[in-house]
This record gives structure tokens, sequence and C-alpha cells, in this order.
């Protein structure tokens, strides 16, 4: 017998319905660490001016989404109020209502202030090498950096934190971009270890130091961080030299040379495929926000958003 169509549906999800495989989509995702212990490095009480507030998590988990799926937040806000799997992942019951925009917003800012987004990465990797997802024993290095365009104000001024990058492209042309320079510290397998932000007119080489742990097997970089300095100090450490030589005026690359860059490229092509995919799939390569500290933490967020997917693929694949 048909169900007669109702003016005033019910307002409510039935176990069987979020049962329903459509929504199970990151249960690999939410089985895959133990989430309870992130909670300490959240900032507690920014979601609770005006309406009810919500738990720190939930907040966190709606930002994760809004990396995942390319949202702004007044989008992200629409989502987690008609998507029951978002819902479902942030713990949002069908009669509660949703975070508004702007509390999403204040939360981002309470992350960035308290500066406690890379002890939430540190923290999950430290979790899945516990599970043998990341493999620690061993473990190299791959040090890159990608333009991340900055973003403009209302007025279309500039972000007067970012800084003019130039790059010469494969047709030998000359182009600069106004923006930022996030780079990553990852493993031969993708995983992200630690994440830096620096204008787009600063040097590659001096951010170096602040994405190593100095216990690294291996150090694998492009020859824009090629230098006696850094040389001297994977010495120090027992680092495996693995960065790529560059000619100079007079003393151009010798075949052996070249064959190592080459060598060494292949491995680097890890690095790479996590921009090309953040940028892509997320909209990485334009910041949403003003300001240095703001673009880090959503970079950062989204590194620990990339760290959190590939490590459910690994699990489903592996075990």
């Amino acid at each position: 017998m048909k169900q007669s169509f109702k003016t005033q549906p019910a307002l409510f999800a039935t176990h069987e319905l979020l049962d329903h495989p459509a929504l199970s989509a990151l249960e690999g995702i939410e089985g895959l660490i133990d989430w309870t212990a992130l909670e300490p490095l959240l900032p507690q009480g920014e979601g609770r001016t005006g309406r009810p507030g919500y738990a720190a998590m939930t907040l966190f988990r709606a930002l994760l989404l809004g990396i995942w799926h390319n949202l702004s937040d007044v989008k992200l806000e629409a989502q987690l109020a008609r998507d029951l799997m978002f819902r479902k992942f942030c713990r949002l019951e069908m009669d509660q209502g949703v975070p508004q925009a702007s509390t999403l917003g204040r939360f981002r800012i309470a992350l960035e202030k308290t500066g406690h987004l890379d002890a939430v990465l540190t923290q999950i990797n430290e979790q899945l090498s516990q599970s043998n997802v990341i493999l620690q024993e061993g473990r190299v290095a791959i040090v890159d950096a990608t333009l991340v365009e900055a973003a403009q104000s209302g007025l279309r001024k500039p972000d007067p934190e970012a800084g003019s990058h130039v790059k010469v492209n494969t047709k030998g042309k000359v182009q600069a971009k106004w923006g930022y320079q996030a780079f990553v510290n990852c493993d031969e397998d993708g995983f992200i270890f630690a994440t830096a932000l620096t204008p787009g007119n600063r040097h590659e080489i001096n951010s170096l130091t602040d994405l190593l742990y100095g216990s690294e097997a291996a150090l694998y970089a492009d020859s824009a961080y090629s230098s006696q300095k850094v040389r001297e100090w994977m010495t120090e450490r027992g680092i495996t030299d693995q960065v790529q030589r560059k000619g100079y005026r007079g003393r151009t690359l010798s075949a052996t040379e070249r064959a190592r860059n080459v060598e060494i490229g292949v491995t680097r092509g890890r690095v790479e495929a996590i921009f090309g995919s953040m940028k892509r799939l997320w909209g990485m390569g334009r910041s949403r926000f003003m300001g240095l500290a703001r673009t880090h933490a959503q970079f950062t967020l989204a590194a620990i958003g990339w760290n959190l997917t590939k490590g459910a693929r690994f699990r489903k694949a592996y075990g």
C-alpha cells in the first residue's frame, strides 16, 4: 500500500536509514583513529556564542568535510543542514540545528590562534604509526613547496602578507604570481609529517630545517635545496643526501649528476602528486582567507584531511 504524501513530513531518520550504504562513505575514516585523543588539542567553547553550542569535535569534523568537498563556510553550513552523511559524521541529530558559517569561521580562527593544528597532525600520525598504517623505521623525508595564490579583500586589495613568486615556465617565460609558498614533508607513501607556509618571495631553502625532525633516513628534494650548508647539516645527523644537484654558469651537470637527478625525481613525484590532488580536488591552489596564519591553518587542515583519507584507503587495502 502506498504511503500518502504528507504536507508536514516527519523530520527524523530511522535507524535503518542511518545504516544505508550511501551514508557509509566515511566509516573508514571514522574507525581509523581514536578521535577522543584529539579532543584536548581542540579549542573549547568557540561554538557557544548566541545559539546553543556545538562540541569542538563536531566543528572540527565539519571543517574536515569542508576541505574534502571544497566548500566555503556558507556552503558547508547548507550542506550540514541537508546531508545525512554530513550530519552522521559530525554527530548532529536530526532535530538539532547546524553551526552557522560564522561559528565555523570563529572555530577556525581559534584553531589558528592556539597553534594546535600541528599537534593534531602529529597525534594522528602517531596513531597511524602505532597501527602500522605509517611505517616509521627507515622513513625518508620528501620536501617540496607549491604556490598557493593569495586571496583578495572585498575591495580587490591584495593580501599584504603574501609575496610575489617568480618562476620560469617550461617555455622559458617568466611568470610572477602573488601568494604563498606551501611546504610539506612527506614520506614515500605520501603521508604528510609537517607543513610550513611563507610569503611567495621567500627562498625555499630557508624553510627546510623547520620541516625536518633530524631523524629521517634520507632527504629527497629538488635543486632549490642544494647547498653546502644543507649537505653539512645532513652529514651531522647521518641523513642520506638525495637532493638534486644544480648546474652553475661555467659548470654544467655531468651525465652522472643528471642521471642521479632523474632517479631522485621519481621518488620526489610523491609530493608533487599531493599538491596536484589538493589543488584539483580541494581547491587548495588559491587561499580562501587573507593572511599568512589563516592560510597556513587551512593548509595544515588539508594535510590532516589528506592523511585521514590516505590512511583509510591503506587500511582497507592492506588491513
